[in-house]
């Protein structure tokens, strides 16, 4: 008899394996998308504003893959140490040849227990771009970021999505979006202590999102599988530009600041 799954055991499953799939393999459009399109500008520009105010300190970028949010973190030129942890032993081997000045792990961040090495220090700031809404169980996603921070007032730096998941989204190995009370209860869950729970990205964010679904072919055509040409630049550029005029309350873009309490687990 086979493995039975309930709808979300099924989803989840189904995200996993394209997971897998799509960040395992080489699409030649990625880079241009994570260095021209608006979203991940704009989240990138809202973490670093974020970390404005941090001194030394040491910073962590979970699920960090080739570390091009880490690169942007070093052309800051503030007296952080950084730190990327990756699933992909391969990727984090290029990545200690390529960027030796940083730190590298290789672990599993959505392991029943993390696998800590016992050189490993904390970090004062854990940032979670992206992932959370990637993995099958995101208390435990949690909990391992968590063990992760500075007992001492480290802090979690999170983004994800919210709303409804596009076929573009569950393409890209979306499980599961969440709403501004559904995170509080999970950080809450986690051992963490939500400072500031926030979505925003209306109207802009999100009608890129609906626009993209309309014709989930042509979008991962266009927006990943090729390297952008005039027209996919420009409309990049214009774009950039009306996320300026976004809501900063309202959307289907997530944030979350929380800070660890409690003792180490």
């Amino acid at each position: 008899m086979g493995v039975l799954y309930n709808l979300s055991e099924m989803n989840s499953v189904r995200g996993v394996d394209i997971n897998r799939s799509y960040y395992n393999s080489s699409q030649p459009g990625r880079d241009d998308y994570w260095e021209k399109m608006a979203a991940p500008r704009f989240r990138t520009e809202t973490f670093i504003k974020l970390l404005e105010g941090m001194g030394e300190a040491r910073l962590v970028d979970l699920g960090c893959g080739d570390g091009r949010f880490l690169r942007v973190l070093q052309d800051q030129r503030r007296p952080w140490t950084l730190c990327g942890i990756d699933l992909s032993d391969s990727q984090i081997e290029l990545n200690k040849r390529t960027m030796p000045a940083m730190e590298w792990f290789a672990a599993d961040l959505g392991a029943e227990k993390l696998s800590i090495d016992p050189d490993w220090k904390t970090f004062d700031a854990v940032i979670a771009s992206e992932i959370i809404e990637h993995v099958e169980d995101p208390v435990r996603f949690l909990s391992n970021a968590r063990a992760l921070a500075n007992p001492h007032g480290g802090r979690l730096y999170l983004s994800t999505q919210s709303g409804r998941i596009g076929e573009t989204e569950r393409r890209v190995g979306h499980i599961r979006h969440f709403s501004k009370r559904e995170m509080v209860e999970l950080l809450n869950q986690a051992g963490w202590k939500p400072i500031r729970v926030w979505t925003c990205g209306f109207p802009f964010h999100d009608a890129a999102k609906w626009a993209a679904n309309l014709s989930p072919n042509s979008a991962m055509r266009h927006f990943s599988e090729r390297p952008y040409g005039t027209w996919q630049t420009l409309l990049c550029a214009l774009l950039r530009l009306a996320y300026r005029f976004n809501s900063s309350t309202r959307g289907s873009q997530l944030f979350a600041v929380a800070e660890r309490f409690g003792p180490q687990q």
